[in-house]
């Protein structure tokens, strides 16, 4: 289950390229937080603390307690925008919540226990078809991935979405089937273009080479023809 994570942060009244512009040369990132049927707020955060919160992985799947003037409000992070050139962030999307909220977001797929597939051993290959699944879980029980156990699977095996163990409320979005998560594939072997024989390519040479002498030979029999041409 993804963890609170504590945030401070500071109202801002202003907005434009120019307000932006001093508050990043500040050491701070210009956010903003709505949702609930309530006002957008705009904000600022310190940026070290916000580029070590998204280094330590899995940003957009966290629930933040931001602690806004004194004022404490849970949310979760919707989008981020870098910076082209320094790839820092630069803008934060907030979505505020409540604590029975319930919410749409792209957990990762891992798959453990290669070593105990059998399939795999013999030099099968996993394809994963999907790197993530679109969940909605509740605010307060989001997993920070989805995990398979590939033990005991043998090559043309499928792995689907109800072989993952979630929790009670988190249900995936496509529901209406048991959808490929990933499979086990049989190895794919690359054929190498055979060399010819050597008979053959000698016999390949030879063709060769008389077909050039034929076509030298009749260069100088074209070449009488336009003599005799001229003469007429």
């Amino acid at each position: 289950m993804s963890k609170e994570s504590n945030l401070n942060a500071e109202t801002r009244d202003r907005s434009g390229k120019s307000a932006v512009k001093k508050i990043l040369a500040a050491g701070k990132i210009p956010s903003v937080m709505y949702g609930l049927g309530e006002n957008p707020v705009n904000i600022s955060l310190d940026k070290i603390t916000v580029q070590k919160e998204i280094n330590s992985g899995g940003f957009l799947t966290r629930i933040f307690s931001l602690n806004i003037d004194g004022k404490k409000s849970l949310a979760i992070p919707r989008e981020v925008q870098f910076d082209p050139l320094s790839d820092q962030p630069i803008h934060i999307d907030f979505l505020r919540l409540a604590a029975d909220s319930k919410i749409t977001l792209d957990i990762p797929t891992r798959f453990i226990n290669e070593d105990l597939s059998p399939g795999l051993k013999r030099g099968g290959v996993l394809n994963v078809n999907r790197r993530t699944v679109q969940l909605s879980c509740p605010a307060n029980n989001i997993p920070e991935e989805i995990v398979f156990d590939l033990e005991g699977l043998e090559i043309g095996d499928t792995i689907r979405i109800s072989a993952a163990n979630l929790d009670d409320g988190i249900t995936p979005t496509i529901s209406d089937r048991d959808f490929t998560v990933a499979s086990v594939a049989a190895p794919t072997v690359v054929k190498e273009p055979e060399a010819p024989a050597e008979g053959e390519a000698a016999e390949g040479e030879a063709t060769e080479g008389a077909a050039a002498e034929d076509k030298k030979d009749a260069a100088p029999e074209a070449d009488n023809k336009e003599e005799n041409k001229d003469k007429e």
